[in-house]
């Protein structure tokens, strides 16, 4: 499996992101990045917003398909794969994404994949994963000091109603936010590892020898 730049990215994504999770994925990255204008592979990348968050951070990003032609080995300083864990039903099939992932990122850069918890609603073909599942599919694809994080934690399911109700409108002024109040439940819940287990969404990321 190869992956490159190409403008139906769309296709291979995990739908319309929520607000949590675009904020999120963005606070947890920022730690293992180098500073802007580092070179980010968003592989599966949707409708293209983590990139454009990102990119507002000043990262040169490019979203990628996880088909051919290929890209050039350690092109890029990380990589985050948005949507594929989700999305590819076989193990072969994310073992080959990750270490496409991996060829195309710099050594010492940071590999990061979002998966689904397995608590999550179910539906067919599609892979949900547990911590222990997912640490031991990115250690298994060669990424050490793999570290997981609860996306969502228990404060997602809020984020989740708001969203669903205003449809991508612009929230109306509240006090407590709910965007901020979710936020603030999941950052709590980065300061307790069995807390993981509440999430929705999962966040591994591991680094490349």
């Amino acid at each position: 499996m190869t992956i490159h730049d190409d403008c139906e990215a769309s296709r291979f994504g995990s739908g319309v992101e929520g607000r949590l999770e675009l904020a999120r994925v963005r606070e947890l990255l920022r730690p293992y990045l180098p500073e802007p204008p580092a070179k980010v592979a968003d592989i599966g990348g949707g409708p293209g917003g983590h990139a454009r968050g990102l990119r507002a951070d000043g990262y040169d990003v490019r979203m990628l398909n996880p088909v051919a032609p290929q890209v050039e080995d350690e092109e890029f300083d990380a990589a985050f794969l948005s949507g594929l864990m989700h999305h590819l039903v076989y193990l072969e099939d994310r073992r080959a994404a990750l270490r496409e992932a991996i060829r195309v990122t710099k050594c010492g850069g940071f590999v990061a994949a979002v998966a689904v918890n397995r608590t999550a609603s179910r539906r067919a073909h599609a892979t949900y994963h547990t911590v222990a599942q997912l640490r031991s599919e990115l250690s298994g694809a060669g990424l050490r000091a793999v570290s997981i994080y609860g996306l969502t934690a228990a404060g997602g399911w809020l984020s989740i109603m708001v969203d669903r109700h205003y449809n991508g409108l612009a929230l109306p002024d509240s006090e407590p936010d709910p965007l901020q109040t979710a936020l603030e439940c999941a950052r709590l819940a980065d300061r307790q590892p069995e807390m993981v287990q509440s999430s929705s969404l999962l966040f591994g990321i591991g680094q490349r020898d």
